[in-house]
């Protein structure tokens, strides 16, 4: 007696191969908010951390002014690179978790213009720290600071 054998359903190696390419081509596409917001959060927290470097040096007696310039240097180097940690699509609206606002992809000319703030207190910065004047680093550090202060009021939700 010969048992019947239920029939799968009929694919030919065109329909195989448009899958496997259209998942290979979506994978990206999905993970790409994801990890542009993953980037994003790594690079600031390493501009967070030199940032750190600089007014904790500031506050010891003598500070170390190679430590400054090598924490002010990556200050300078991650306000360059901060253009393009906000691409298309890596907002809130991709259901990926951020606190950047949807206002940084709505009002594109306001962000840059912070952005653009921020870079250069980062170049002011460095300048004061090869100067080696301690108030004028200070005074640097501050007008940074604000800076960063002024963005993240405009674009960044408390998270």
């Amino acid at each position: 007696m010969k048992k019947r054998m239920m029939s799968l359903p009929s694919f030919s190696r065109f329909h195989i191969l448009a899958a496997l390419t259209l998942a290979g081509v979506a994978a990206p596409l999905l993970a790409a908010p994801a990890d542009a917001v993953r980037a994003r959060i790594a690079g600031y927290k390493h501009l967070g951390a030199a940032f750190k470097a600089v007014n904790d040096g500031l506050r010891r007696p003598s500070p170390d002014k190679a430590e400054l310039l090598g924490a002010a240097r990556t200050i300078r180097q991650s306000a360059a690179q901060q253009y393009k940690w906000f691409p298309r699509g890596s907002g809130p609206q991709a259901g990926v978790k951020t606190a950047a606002k949807a206002a940084i992809w709505t009002d594109p000319v306001k962000f840059k213009q912070a952005q653009d703030a921020f870079a250069a207190k980062a170049v002011a910065l460095e300048r004061a720290v090869a100067s080696g004047d301690a108030g004028a680093i200070r005074s640097a550090s501050r007008s940074l600071g604000a800076t960063c202060k002024g963005c993240h009021d405009q674009f960044r939700s408390e998270s």
